[in-house]
């Protein structure tokens, strides 16, 4: 069910009590508490919908902890699994030339971070999502187009995600296992039709709002305020949908991020790179 259908249930069922007591088939009083709770019961799936955190709708990963398990483990160090560990996430690329910035960032620190691509961004630049990929990192879907889901059909939910998950697959030769909804929202339908295509739905814990046009400084901040223990980071390496505004800060950013994360002693992963360290942990 689409949450905006829930919702008006519930208000209509509060003006109908409202109504049922004005006529005197309900007292009052019973029809005022009765109408409060459904208003409230509306207004709470709405925040559950569009609330990062939380599975009221479904599995929803928000920490590292939360990612299911995978079946790819990799060789590490027993070092490397007493290390700490936080993702860094971007949202709305490839978006040149900051994307290519961030990936120059991101080489010259050997780091590894996450990219939700925007699918019909992803085929105007195909070189920067395989490059993503050549370089380490884990590459999910955000969407197709950058649209809220909520305000979706089904069936435009369902061709939404099947145009990205075959646009990526077309560009780097495998179709993505994470989704990003677009603004992190989330309803019924919308966990159904990522179950439906096998994904991964993925938000966040820690949001520094680098979009809102704060400086390099300030997101700098925000990040190191929010790092903890598995905590996963939302950040923007695009603009979309109309791709005007300017990521310099966030680029300029990462590095001293980076430096100053690995000198709290965290080590900072993709999201693949994650599982598959715990993965091999899990068999030692």
């Amino acid at each position: 069910m689409r949450v905006i259908y829930l919702m008006g249930l519930l208000y209509l069922a509060a003006l109908l009590l409202l109504w049922a007591g004005r006529l005197g088939r309900l007292s009052r009083r019973t029809a005022a508490v009765l109408s409060v709770f459904c208003l409230l019961a509306g207004s709470g799936a709405l925040a559950a919908a569009v609330f990062p955190k939380g599975n009221s709708y479904g599995p929803t990963v928000t920490r590292l902890a939360d990612l299911p398990s995978g079946d790819r483990p990799v060789k590490i160090t027993d070092k490397a699994m007493l290390q700490r560990h936080i993702a860094l996430t971007f949202d709305d690329g490839p978006y040149p030339p900051y994307t290519d910035r961030l990936l120059d960032v991101l080489k010259d620190k050997q780091a590894h971070v996450t990219f939700f691509v925007v699918a019909s961004q992803a085929q105007r630049y195909p070189e920067l999502v395989r490059r993503m990929l050549a370089e380490g990192h884990t590459v999910g879907l955000h969407a197709f187009r950058h649209r809220d889901f909520l305000k979706l059909t089904v069936e435009e939910k369902e061709k939404d995600l099947a145009l990205g998950k075959k646009a990526l697959k077309d560009i780097i030769g495998k179709e993505p296992e994470f989704w990003r909804p677009p603004h992190g929202f989330r309803d019924p339908s919308v966990m159904q039709a990522a179950a439906a295509h096998g994904l991964c739905v993925v938000n966040w814990s820690a949001i520094p709002r680098d979009w809102t046009g704060i400086d390099k400084q300030e997101i700098y901040n925000r990040v190191m305020d929010k790092a903890e223990e598995g905590a996963i980071v939302l950040l923007h390496d695009g603009d979309s949908p109309f791709y005007r505004a300017s990521r310099q800060a966030t680029v300029d950013a990462v590095s001293p991020v980076i430096d100053s994360l690995r000198e709290k002693g965290y080590h900072l992963v993709s999201l693949e790179e994650y599982r598959a360290k715990r993965a091999e942990s899990s068999v030692r």
